[in-house]
């Protein structure tokens, strides 16, 4: 018989259903057994976890982060990638397909889904590369690339150029059943871009990404979706006039979902003014405070339905260089939370639809149903304290990559236990834990 795990005096939150009690939870093997406000009697063998002021919700997904493997796994690999999930609270990360060789074909999907079930602490969901090599050209074998385990089709961080190729693509996905991913940014107006083009690329001296670039990408898929009827995914956006179309996109009926990167929404290009470091060099862009706003606006409003880690990592031959010679990106599995929490404590979103954004959101992207706190659900659990105070540090069991501006910073809350399929796969060492 499978040994109980009791989960006490936590406040259950679930977005997706609205609860919110002061009670326990009860797993069973790899499902929830119960979910009670009244007490319960330990056993024999039973584990028991003291939840007392901690929050314990459905664990979080992630749309949109990059693990490395294979090819770059001197930057991140499935191992220390899934670590830094469930320190983060993320029981399911999508991990894109710029890979080397790129997930274009059904033996890199099942390479990547046997491997991360044998050493990743999250569970994997790979994407598959929409076009062959991601070079834009000649279509991938989607329905080969679902069969083998791609939950979402896209071209990582890069956007198919040719309208024609990507509308054949929107077709075919459509009939394979999996959402189109898309990152919008246009190369020939972007590519020589180190930061966000306006005043303060100007001040510095440096080549600008203007937002045009990711808009005109963004109008022209929203019309290739209204033609083509295919789940559409934009993301991550930066930009107002991205968020702007696709709430019309979404007002005229359009299956459309989008995302922002918990970052992108708190820096801007003023902080790479003050800063000047090349952890603040990113894809796309920190834009100014005008974007940055609306952006939050989005997300509390909803047009915007997923806050993501763009966990992008990087080693030190690619970072520890000048701003503008820097490789973009940078890791955030381990900060997604604390940023997504300071929007709470910033009066930008409840908490209960700050954890939509981070369990909810991203289930309806993939077109799954979303995880529950009720008897019966997988046991993909995370529990935190929301009242902690945290400071970042280079976590050596986590992510592989140190390549974060919040270095030294202090972020709210705290993940504790984090559980995938009722298995405990992260708890801090001070956790209150015992044997009945």
């Amino acid at each position: 018989m499978s040994t109980r795990l009791i989960i006490r005096g936590g406040r259950l939150l679930c977005p997706a259903t609205g609860l919110d009690l002061r009670g326990n939870v009860v797993v069973m093997g790899s499902s929830i057994a119960l979910i009670t406000a009244e007490s319960v009697a330990a056993l024999e063998g039973d584990l028991i976890i003291d939840a007392t002021d901690c929050i314990v919700c459905p664990g979080f997904v992630d749309l949109h982060a990059h693990f490395c493997e294979p090819g770059e796994e001197h930057k991140e690999d499935l191992e220390s990638g899934g670590r830094a999930a469930v320190r983060g609270g993320f029981t399911s990360v999508v991990t894109g397909s710029q890979t080397t060789p790129s997930v274009d074909s059904r033996a890199v999907v099942e390479h990547l889904v046997r491997r991360s079930a044998a050493v990743s602490a999250c569970r994997v969901l790979p994407m598959g590369a929409l076009t062959r090599a991601r070079e834009g050209r000649r279509l991938s074998e989607m329905y080969d690339l679902r069969d083998g385990g791609a939950v979402c089709l896209g071209d990582g961080d890069l956007s198919v150029s040719d309208p024609a190729l990507l509308r054949r693509a929107m077709q075919y996905a459509r009939s394979v059943g999996l959402p189109v991913f898309e990152h919008p940014e246009d190369l020939s107006l972007a590519a020589h871009g180190v930061m966000h083009e306006g005043g303060v690329s100007t001040r510095l001296g440096l080549v600008g990404s203007p937002a045009v670039a990711e808009e005109i990408v963004v109008l022209r898929d929203l019309a290739l979706c209204a033609e083509t009827g295919v789940r559409l995914h934009l993301g991550p956006v930066s930009a107002l006039g991205a968020v702007e179309a696709i709430r019309r996109a979404k007002a005229d009926g359009l299956p459309v979902t989008c995302a922002v990167t918990a970052a992108h929404l708190h820096f801007t290009d003023d902080l790479i003014a003050a800063a000047y470091g090349p952890n603040l060099r990113s894809r796309p862009p920190f834009r100014s405070s005008l974007h940055r706003d609306a952006l939050r606006r989005a997300v509390a409003e909803g047009t915007i339905d997923a806050i993501t880690s763009g966990h992008r990592p990087q080693s030190a031959v690619e970072k520890d260089v000048e701003f503008d010679l820097a490789e973009p990106g940078l890791i955030g599995l381990q900060t997604a939370l604390g940023q997504t929490l300071q929007l709470v404590d910033l009066g930008h979103l409840t908490l209960i639809d700050a954890l939509a954004r981070l369990v909810v959101g991203p289930n309806v992207v993939l077109g799954r149903r979303p995880g529950r706190l009720a008897a019966g659900e997988v046991a993909d659990l995370v529990i935190f304290d929301p009242n902690v105070r945290q400071r970042v540090e280079v976590d050596a069991e986590g992510s592989r990559a140190r390549n974060t501006p919040l270095l030294g910073q202090v972020l709210p809350g705290r993940v504790r236990c984090t559980l995938v399929n009722g298995r405990r796969v992260f708890e801090t060492q001070d956790l209150d834990g015992a044997s009945a």
